[in-house]
């Protein structure tokens, strides 16, 4: 399987997805969006997802880990919310 691809979807370090896709060859099956838990806190990121995603893009899913500012890093209400939102209207843009 290939490595994801790293796309940002605002300005701040935290504001980046990482794209799985399947294997060549594989047809795509649909997208998912994987948002990581952690309580919004900084010291957990999407590094979480990632064993998710690397199982949904090997079952023929394209599969977009988001990362997306937390606690302690300008994130909480708005601004998570708002990231997420930017980060699901990216994928309509590729």
């Amino acid at each position: 399987m290939s490595t994801p691809i790293r796309l940002a979807y605002g300005s701040d370090p935290s504001q980046f997805g990482e794209l799985s896709l399947p294997p060549d060859g594989v047809d795509v099956r649909g997208t998912v969006v994987v948002v990581h838990g952690g309580f919004w806190r900084a010291r957990y990121d999407l590094a979480l997802g990632r064993p998710l995603a690397t199982t949904l893009a090997s079952s023929g899913f394209a599969a977009w880990n988001v990362e997306y500012r937390r606690v302690g890093l300008g994130g909480g209400w708005p601004a998570t919310f708002e990231d997420l939102a930017a980060a699901v209207d990216l994928l309509g843009d590729l």
